[in-house]
């Protein structure tokens, strides 16, 4: 039925014969027209040129879809003239331009990118603005296109156009074509590179380049490639790509008419194709008396094939309209074989483009060699769909499976001779006959019969039955979770709740807490629009432990520093990382999916377990027990309050007073893991058995390789409760556990008294209370002792009621001291030890770290807050009174978790890498082992990455070692700064790269520090040639490059 329809369709659209299923060759002719704005061809006026294209379209019969930028738009003279044309000859039409101007972008109040010239890619295309200016500036173009002509244009164009602004455009607008520019490798710093070649298609609603495959995941546009390129010639990466349609591209490679037939002929092939399709245009910033001539003879040549009825003439819209309702499903398949139009090589080209790939080969009489493969990939989006370019340059390209501009070496061989075999041609597949050996291309997969070609590329399934080789297109997406992670959480968690509310209510609301705090890491690690997203401070901490979980699940035994080479492990708690590294090389789950799924699950559930025990074992009523499980995890500080003094918001603030809150204990695995360790330690530590002081003392011994500040208040605290014993025997295991992988060196804490509290009034992103802080200052210039000490109660006063917000209630358990257990000893000692230490020391690098002893504190003050609440309303006789103090203490307790909690749930992360990037470092992962050197971190370029940042432009991290496995040279300075290794020579050493004009000095470099690869982002360049580093490219994308260092071995 839906054929029918379509064919009465095309036949009204066509009256003059039953075009609908006769194979055509279309014609649209589009030209752009730039207004005043920057107009710099002197003695050629903006209308000169559309004038004279005017007369020759009229006399060939060709009706022109002119496509008018905004400043054309905008200028009186111009679009007088555009609305004349249009009124003079109603099968003309006009589009819209999208190339934005600075009037442009001050209609909306945009402010206008940086840069040097008004082409910059940043600053030209809608690419190089967030979506929301996007779309304001989408609007405000429209709304003067209206306002001007009285109706929205139907056809866009640009050299290129974002996906995300063509979906808007189509959604809002309706229009039915878009005009960007074909393959180019690099002309004008614009690349497009791996999309449908000179041909309409509907693209993907992800990637402006990729064909879509169903009505699901397409933008219902058309996409018509301008300057439609010589598929002979065109492949290279300098200028090849102006082996083109264009007037003023092939003349300049000394072509004429004769060869602009020849490239007609080559997109009129209908033998396969169920229509063809050719556009023509000029910019009318060329010069028309430089161009008058040829322009004149190519609509002669124009003329001829329309009065042969060869070539079906059209505006962009009506194509647009013929493709949509032709193709309601997919995009169209082409194939195209073409021997040289220059007639200067011999041979031939062969393209074959499907929804799933696209294929290129030459011949070479009896051999022919794929040079491109593309496999199509709908998951990946293109890379300014959703953050803005702020590079000048223009990037976007298809990852190849094969490409043999990129990687001259790739292609593979065949030995078939395409120049003499037979070729059938049916619905959807091409078949070549050579004697007994065939090739045949189908939608989704090539066939080999009698053939084997190798190696079989990325992104392809090879299967072999008897003598036939098929590949089948089956993209692979880098860094894919092997989870979904959401799925997974609530398939665990909702059958343990409902289990629980059966049997246990309070572990059923424990469970439903935790599970409420794994929004902080389950999100992270997944892919989105903006490629894979990393929430929160998941950006650095995660990346450092992904690192050492991936370098020990390569090898167990390597205890090599993944991030500074030459080094071993030290100063540092390793128990987490190298379970987790044990557990990815056993079970093959990657680092990145147990960090962020499996241990934050696992830890949840055995954290509520463990804990709903020891409470048990505490005698607390099921009452208890379920407001213990609310503010262990779910309590949080009094930040919101200096945010709502200082006109901020209620749900913010949480670590205002130095101390992260329970709602974030998954962003600090080793803490999760040590609370796990340590509960279990109290449990045991209620069984009176002796035989139990050894699995007490692994288990606290354990916690020195797990968090040291967990260790060191257990131990203090089984000092302080008499267990002298114990707490020898937890002490010397656990330093057999430590001293290992322990430095000699100066002590890592150093004694600072109230540091804290006073840093809590001066550091900017804490209360902030600068005139309290300079009097401070001045009490202590003047020895001023009285206020001093007034000024430093206060403070202590701040610090202790920010952080512990109602959790201040929990330490009236101090006066149960006598008659309460053990473990609830131990426990009320770790938590004033935990108070007590920050406030006397602090570490040397990082004094903030010191702050991580309160997080033991703040755990088991919400237990004993529990226990104290329920005492305090129980004693309250008023039932008013009783609801009016749990709605206090309710208000107290929750803003600054539900202000951390939401800030996890937002549409994108804080910081993210690309799907080029994934590409790179996927890339990077299937080298052989080797050293990696990238640039030293700048705070410098954070302001210069998009949001959301991409990891080199976010902090200094270990991003590289964390996804590829290959061990750098020097990352994540950070860390090596809180664990006491020195790199000032490395960090010199690499900017001396960077820099040097001494070739010698550098190859040395590279040579002496067993530098295997040099990773290069935007942010890093050379002075030298990398030829001249015995640096030869192996990855090679806009944003990333990857070098292999060729010299080891050689002087």
């Amino acid at each position: 039925m839906r054929k029918l329809l379509i064919f009465f369709f095309l036949l009204f659209l066509f009256p003059n014969s039953a075009l609908g299923f006769a194979k055509e060759t279309f014609l649209t002719v589009s030209h752009p027209v730039r207004g005043p704005e920057d107009w710099q061809i002197s003695g050629q006026d903006p209308l000169d040129l559309p004038r004279f294209q005017f007369n020759e379209a009229t006399r060939s019969g060709t009706p022109v879809t002119w496509m008018l930028r905004y400043d054309t738009v905008a200028d009186a003279s111009m679009s007088a003239f555009f609305k004349k044309v249009i009124e003079i000859k109603p099968d003309h039409d006009l589009g819209a331009f999208f190339e934005i101007t600075p009037e442009l972008v001050k209609l909306v109040d945009v402010a206008y990118p940086p840069g040097f010239s008004a082409f910059n890619a940043n600053r030209i295309f809608l690419s190089g603005y967030t979506q929301e200016k996007r779309i304001k500036i989408i609007d405000a173009f429209m709304s003067a296109f209206k306002d001007r002509y009285g109706f929205y244009p139907r056809s866009v164009g640009a050299w290129h156009i974002d996906a995300f602004s063509l979906k808007y455009l189509r959604e809002k607008y309706s229009v039915l074509t878009a005009l960007i520019c074909d393959e180019q490798y690099g002309t004008d710093g614009y690349r497009l590179w791996g999309g449908y070649l000179g041909s309409p298609y509907i693209p993907s609603e992800s990637n402006v380049l990729i064909p879509a495959t169903n009505k699901d995941d397409r933008i219902d546009i058309v996409i018509v490639r301008w300057a439609q390129r010589d598929l002979f010639n065109f492949y290279g990466a300098g200028g090849e790509s102006a082996y083109s349609v264009q007037v003023n591209d092939y003349l300049g490679k000394f072509q004429d008419t004769a060869y602009f037939a020849k490239l007609l002929d080559v997109y009129s092939q209908k033998n396969f194709n169920e229509f063809t399709h050719i556009n023509l245009g000029l910019e009318n910033d060329y010069s028309l008396k430089l161009y008058r001539q040829e322009i004149i003879n190519s609509d002669l040549e124009i003329k001829s094939r329309i009065a042969a009825n060869t070539l079906k003439p059209v505006t962009l819209a009506t194509l647009g309209n013929f493709v949509l309702n032709f193709y309601p499903q997919r995009a169209p398949i082409y194939h195209y074989q073409t021997p040289d139009p220059t007639e200067k090589n011999p041979g031939l080209a062969i393209w074959y483009q499907s929804p799933s790939y696209r294929l290129g080969i030459t011949t070479a009489s009896e051999a022919a060699t794929i040079i491109d493969l593309r496999v199509y990939n709908q998951e990946i989006y293109e890379d300014h769909y959703v953050t803005q370019n702020t590079g000048d340059r223009l990037y976007l390209e298809v990852p190849p499976a094969i490409d043999t501009v990129k990687y001259p070496l790739t292609g593979v061989p065949i030995s078939f001779n395409f120049e003499t075999a037979d070729v059938e041609n049916t619905f959807s597949s091409v078949k070549y006959t050579d004697g007994n050996k065939l090739i045949e291309f189908n939608p989704t997969s090539i066939v080999f019969t009698n053939l084997d070609p190798f190696p079989v590329p990325e992104g392809i399934k090879a299967s072999k039955v008897n003598s036939t080789v098929t590949w089948k297109a089956s993209p692979v997406t880098p860094f894919s979770p092997q989870l979904k992670s959401l799925l997974f959480l609530l398939s665990v968690f909702i059958p343990l709740i409902i289990v629980s509310l059966l049997f246990n209510k309070s572990l059923a609301l424990g469970f439903f807490f935790a599970l409420i705090t794994t929004a902080t890491v389950i999100r992270s690690g997944g892919l989105f629009p903006f490629g894979l997203g990393i929430w929160g401070p998941n950006g650095h901490d995660a990346v450092f432990h992904i690192s050492l979980i991936k370098s020990f699940s390569e090898n167990p035994l390597d205890f090599s520093h993944p991030q500074i080479s030459g080094e071993q492990i030290g100063n540092y708690h390793l128990l987490f990382d190298y379970l987790g590294g044990l557990i990815s090389r056993i079970s093959g789950i990657e680092p990145m999916t147990f960090y962020f799924v499996l241990f934050p699950i696992v830890a949840a559930i055995a954290v509520v377990l463990l804990l709903g025990k020891l409470l048990t074992l505490w005698k607390y009523s099921p009452l208890q027990r379920s407001l213990s499980f609310l503010f262990v995890f779910l309590t949080g500080s009094l930040g919101f309050i200096p945010s709502l003094i200082k006109g901020g918001g209620l749900f913010t603030g949480e670590s205002a007073f130095w101390a992260n809150q329970s709602a974030s204990w998954l962003l600090n695995p080793p803490f999760a893991l040590s609370l796990i360790l340590l509960l279990l330690f109290l449990i045991l530590l209620e069984n009176k058995n002796k035989r139990y002081i050894i699995p007490l003392a692994l288990v606290g011994g354990l916690l020195a390789q797990t968090k040291v500040y967990s260790f060191a208040l257990l131990v203090g605290a089984l000092v302080l409760s008499g267990q002298w014993v114990l707490s020898v025997s937890v002490g010397l295991l656990g330093m057999v556990f430590l001293l290992p992988f322990t430095k000699i060196g100066s002590p890592p804490f150093t004694l600072k008294p109230l540091w804290f509290t006073e840093s809590l009034f001066a550091s900017y992103d804490r209360v902030w209370w600068p005139k309290f802080s300079q009097a401070w200052q001045t009490y202590q210039s003047q020895g001023n002792f009285p206020k001093l000490i007034a000024v430093n109660l206060f403070a202590l006063m701040v610090f202790l009621l920010g952080n512990l917000g109602v959790r201040i209630i929990g330490l009236r358990r101090i006066k149960y001291f006598r008659s309460i257990s053990l473990s609830e000893k131990v426990s009320l000692w770790i938590t004033l030890l935990g108070i007590l230490a920050p406030l006397i020391i602090i570490q040397k690098v990082n004094p903030w770290n010191t702050i991580q002893f309160t997080y033991y504190s703040l755990f088991f003050l919400g237990i004993f807050t529990a226990k104290e609440i329920t005492l305090i309303t129980e004693r309250t006789k008023s039932l008013p009174l009783k609801l009016l103090f749990l709605a206090a203490i309710l208000f107290l307790t929750l803003p600054t978790s539900i202000g951390t909690l939401k800030d996890y749930f937002t549409e994108r992360s804080s910081s993210r890498v690309s799907y080029t990037e994934l590409s790179a470092l996927d890339f990077l992962k299937k080298q052989p082992s080797g050293l990696v050197l990238s640039p030293v971190f700048s705070d410098k370029w954070v302001n210069r990455t998009p949001e959301p940042r991409s990891l080199y432009g976010y902090i200094s991290t270990a991003y590289i070692s964390a996804l590829s496995g290959q061990k750098e040279f020097l990352s994540d300075t950070i860390n090596l700064d809180i664990t006491g290794y020195n790199y000032d020579n490395r960090v010199r050493d690499i900017l001396r790269l960077q820099n040097t004009q001494d070739s010698q000095w550098a190859r040395d470099f590279l040579k002496e520090n067993n530098i295997t690869y040099v990773y290069q982002i935007p942010f890093m360049s050379l002075k030298l040639n990398p030829d001249q580093l015995c640096l030869t490219k192996i990855f090679d994308s806009g944003e990333i490059n990857i070098y292999k260092f060729n010299c080891h071995g050689q002087d």
